[in-house]
């Protein structure tokens, strides 16, 4: 995962609000400001000379279309020489995770949809990392799909967030403190256990002190999320 920049660089900017409501021009300009040129080398190195399609997280906020992403991925693909990835590719779904607490995030997983090329690579884009969820989640459609991820990046990210991938050791304590309860819930409502987690989502949970009191916060989130419009899972076990 490459991050750009600071969180707080990319919120005082005079553009930000414009951009995350749609503004392509101010997107634009703001991720030029903030794209860095040790970032884009990064990325070059990672490529290791493969040319993947780099595909932007097309989400829609509560002020409007981001356009951050999409400004980002046209960026980073015209100053590498990349193409970009078909643009039916997107996020399905209303989420609503920008400045969302962690317990939203769970109960409104990004959904995508759109043409994934199998056999090709692709370049995840998206303009904050903060629980990872949604890149995970991106990812899993690519891959279930034929396709492969070879690399991620983001403007900006909260603390630690760029290591998505859930490291052994935070597996280790999950299980110690939740056992196999937390992961066959996990499984009944989401189709994957506890092991396809991120490693803030693993971390998030296991400060939880219980299985009970993780279900009811997430029934919590989830009336919550349906009295503002989101559509949350269904925490009923599958059948």
């Amino acid at each position: 995962m490459v991050v750009h920049g600071k969180l707080q660089a990319r919120n005082n900017h005079p553009n930000y609000a414009a951009a995350k409501s749609g503004n392509a021009e101010a997107a634009l300009a703001l991720v030029r400001d903030l794209l860095t040129d040790e970032g884009l080398n990064w990325i070059h190195a990672l490529l290791q000379g493969r040319q993947p399609l780099v595909v932007p997280v097309a989400a829609i906020e509560a002020s409007g279309f981001n356009a951050i992403p999409d400004a980002m991925a046209q960026e980073i693909a015209a100053r590498l020489g990349l193409p970009m990835a078909p643009y039916d590719l997107g996020q399905s779904n209303y989420a609503g995770h920008t400045k969302a607490n962690g317990w939203h995030r769970l109960v409104t997983p990004a959904i995508f949809a759109g043409t994934i090329k199998p056999g090709a690579n692709y370049l995840l884009v998206d303009d904050h990392v903060g629980f990872g969820g949604t890149l995970a989640n991106l990812r899993g459609y690519i891959e279930t799909n034929g396709g492969h991820v070879i690399g991620m990046t983001t403007l900006t990210e909260t603390g630690g967030a760029r290591k998505i991938a859930l490291r052994s050791e935070t597996l280790s304590v999950l299980q110690r403190k939740h056992g196999e309860e937390l992961n066959q819930f996990w499984n009944a409502i989401y189709g994957h256990g506890t092991a396809c987690l991120t490693d803030i989502e693993a971390g998030y949970l296991y400060r939880v002190e219980s299985v009970a009191a993780i279900r009811t916060r997430m029934a919590q989130a989830a009336t919550d999320a349906r009295g503002r419009g989101f559509s949350p899972i269904c925490l009923a076990p599958r059948p």
